[in-house]
């Protein structure tokens, strides 16, 4: 029965790779900053999430959080309900409550775990439920485990004025597209009484002193999922809101319930990027960022940006692959984004900037970019975003 599965798999893997939609995982070796060894050839990476660059921070090194106030162990040894709830994950959570701007917050071993967690926990079979066209996958499995079905919204539209109790689950910043929700919208919805589930991944700590999207734009929020994978150079997430919905969701969530704990080490980790964000650190890691961003916006001929992503629009799989090996053999790491994580049709290439970066490796990039899109008789003009990010 086994050689039966590996039969069908590889007439399914065989059926992926003549649509150009094969994956196989990059070999990362050796690593500083954005520059490290893929395949054992150095590149400078332009696909990263850690946009200020704080997996490198010397202060957030593993070495450093070898013993914690717990004592040496490795791992939570439980669930945060029977026997893992230690000090490195309360002190962690009143730091990430205090970032978020809430009562209180539930930390996550990841923000996929987490949402396909808190979602079903939160939402009631009663519920009228609305969702942006292009949420995050976890998002999506989340809605699918809740009780409720949503009505799915074109993308970066509001909810239709009706009764609550109602829900409008988004991100804030996408994660493909690069764009936002739009912060008036978001604003009218909370303040009408509607129950806003904001997902802050991308968002969280790219804005002055650490905010997110909701706190930079006033925006009051039931729930806010912080991912720490991304500004925060670590891993996993949080939920934050008040302390009713906190408890809720450590009593209720069941990818809270019955996992085990975050390692000690990590919600440190966590606990210490938070003060960094906020203070002189973040605030100078922020400065560079949006300043590369601009840089980057202006080498592609767009708009000033709104995100540190950036969709160069092929179209086609294959040829995105194509372009993504070219920019490899030119030193250069910018990954294919193709379906099912982006629509059908709209294969791209995901640039990220960061902190790290310099004006010689965005120029240079481009300089690339452009050879290449025109090997193939595209512009950078053609691969523009199919909406304005504002």
């Amino acid at each position: 029965m086994s050689e039966l599965l590996n039969q069908r798999l590889r007439r399914h893997l065989a059926a992926l790779h003549a649509e150009g939609l094969a994956r196989e995982l990059p070999q990362i070796g050796q690593r500083d900053g954005v520059r490290y060894q893929l395949d054992g050839a150095w590149v400078t990476g332009f696909c990263s999430n850690d946009y200020l660059g704080l997996a490198n921070h010397p202060r957030l090194r593993p070495s450093n959080f070898a013993t914690l106030a717990s004592g040496d162990a490795a791992g939570a040894t439980a669930s945060r309900l029977v026997a893992g709830d230690l000090p490195a994950h309360r002190a962690a959570e009143q730091a990430l409550a205090a970032l978020a701007g809430s009562d209180d917050a539930v930390l996550f071993p990841s923000g996929f775990q987490l949402n396909v967690g808190v979602l079903p926990a939160l939402i009631e079979p009663d519920d009228t439920v609305f969702s942006d066209a292009l949420n995050h996958a976890s998002l999506i499995d989340g809605l699918r485990l809740a009780r409720a079905r949503p009505t799915i919204l074109p993308h970066r539209t509001a909810p239709p004025p009706i009764a609550t109790p109602r829900w409008w689950v988004t991100e804030s910043i996408f994660s493909m597209d690069g764009d936002t929700a739009e912060p008036a919208r978001l604003r009218e919805f909370s303040e009408r009484g509607g129950m806003l589930y904001l997902d802050e991944a991308h968002s969280l700590g790219l804005f002055p002193g650490g905010a997110g999207f909701a706190r930079h734009h006033g925006i009051r929020t039931s729930v806010l999922m912080g991912g720490l994978g991304k500004a925060f150079g670590l891993a996993g997430a949080f939920a934050a809101g008040s302390r009713e919905v906190c408890t809720w969701i450590r009593t209720r969530a069941r990818s809270f319930v019955f996992s085990t704990g975050n390692p000690p080490a990590l919600a440190e980790q966590a606990r210490l990027a938070a003060t960094l964000l906020t203070g002189p650190d973040g605030d100078e890691r922020r400065a560079r960022l949006w300043n590369n961003a601009r840089l980057l916006a202006a080498a592609l001929e767009r708009t000033p940006p709104v995100s540190p992503i950036f969709p160069v629009l092929i179209g086609a799989n294959q040829l995105a692959v194509t372009i993504s090996h070219a920019l490899r053999e030119r030193g250069w790491h910018v990954q294919a984004i193709r379906p099912p994580t982006v629509p059908v049709g709209t294969a791209r290439l995901r640039l990220t900037v960061t902190a790290d970066h310099d004006e010689a490796q965005i120029h240079g990039l481009v300089a690339d970019l452009r050879t290449l899109l025109q090997r193939h008789g595209l512009s950078l003009a053609d691969t523009q975003p199919l909406t304005d990010p504002r």
